[in-house]
């Protein structure tokens, strides 16, 4: 079993046995994450093993076919808690968590897929692995290639953060208004809003969109949240760009879209009432 560590707090490596699992308890490690997909698993014993040595197990199971960007969502908030350090996580030989890593780190940075390969040979992973790496991450940054018609753009810690680890994202099933808007650039929006007394009692968003899109909305939707709805209805996109004070030019247009979705929502719901 090989291992990885990729900072002082999360280390990466391959499945750990039940000696595996004494040696990271010996070593201090309180959380294993398993990302393996349910018929991957040949040893279900780990999450007992675990736990009787006193580590928390999590099973957050991720296919290998690609990241999407709730995986990888999912993935930050369930590794980057400050609660769970220090923490190991493995799949099928590693390959698995060490492209979720380098890639969150890569969207930080603004590295492209090539960067990632390079990060991975700081890291000493095996060379035979590296092609594995690439070919896992390729779709998602392809998919985001596709989507901004060109290179990606480095994206801002904040809007990485409001984009990994949101507040209030989620549809609200008894939602007393919602609208779904869809803007030149592909991405759609939906808004979602209980209201009491012409008042904004609470506000959730879903989007298909990019981190920028997301960012925005989770701004929008907090923004709107307590307010009455003719004051929900007169927020600007300027307003959520500067909640985002780092979000890059070229993706204000997303700002306008959660805008122009928040006043659809006010307005169907007027129309219902």
């Amino acid at each position: 079993m090989f291992f990885i560590e990729f900072n002082k707090n999360i280390s990466v490596g391959g499945i750990p046995d039940e000696a595996g699992i004494k040696d990271l308890a010996q070593k201090g490690f309180k959380t294993v994450v398993d990302l393996r997909a349910g018929e991957e698993i040949s040893n279900p014993d780990e999450p007992r093993l675990a736990q009787s040595m006193g580590i928390r197990y999590i099973h957050l199971p991720v296919k290998g076919d690609g990241l999407s960007e709730d995986k990888l969502s999912m993935f930050y908030q369930t590794v980057f808690d400050e609660k769970k350090y220090p923490v190991y996580i493995h799949g099928p030989k590693g390959i698995r968590p060490l492209a979720l890593l380098l890639t969150i780190a890569a969207l930080k940075d603004g590295k492209t897929v090539a960067d990632i390969l390079e990060d991975a040979k700081k890291l000493n992973a095996p060379k035979e692995d590296a092609p594995k790496v690439l070919k896992f991450v390729e779709a998602f940054f392809q998919r985001r290639k596709e989507h901004e018609h060109g290179e990606h753009e480095a994206i801002a810690a904040e809007v990485i953060e409001r984009w990994l680890r949101p507040k209030n994202r989620g549809a609200i099933p008894d939602a007393d208004t919602f609208a779904k808007v869809t803007g030149p650039c592909g991405d759609t929006i939906e808004i979602y809003f209980k209201i009491k007394n012409e008042r904004i009692e609470q506000a959730r968003y879903l989007t298909n969109g990019c981190p920028n899109s997301a960012a925005c909305a989770s701004v929008g939707a907090e923004l709107a949240e307590g307010k009455t709805l003719d004051e929900a209805y007169d927020l600007m996109h300027e307003d959520i760009i500067r909640s985002l004070n780092s979000l890059p030019g070229e993706a204000q247009h997303c700002a306008k879209l959660v805008i122009q979705t928040i006043r659809e929502a006010i307005n169907h719901y007027f129309k219902k009432t």
